[in-house]
């Protein structure tokens, strides 16, 4: 699990998203892996469900991915 710094998200995703990384942040800072993996499965499946819902684009979703180190 890590986390890219070099890579910035949208600031106009859905809210939700934006609190994800706050979120994810804090357990990387912690070291709290079990909870940093556990957010990130509501991450992955949030995403998806917002592109399909057409609220992000297909390159949000694989930056969303490639800054937490899941590769799509």
């Amino acid at each position: 699990m890590y986390i890219d710094p070099d890579i910035k998200l949208r600031e106009d995703l859905p809210q939700r998203f934006l609190d994800y990384e706050k979120e994810l942040q804090k357990y990387y800072d912690e070291g709290d892996w079990l909870s940093f993996d556990m957010l990130f499965e509501l991450v992955e499946a949030d995403a998806k469900a917002y592109l399909l819902a057409g609220k992000i684009s297909n390159s949000d979703l694989k930056a969303i991915f490639h800054k937490y180190g899941f590769m799509v």
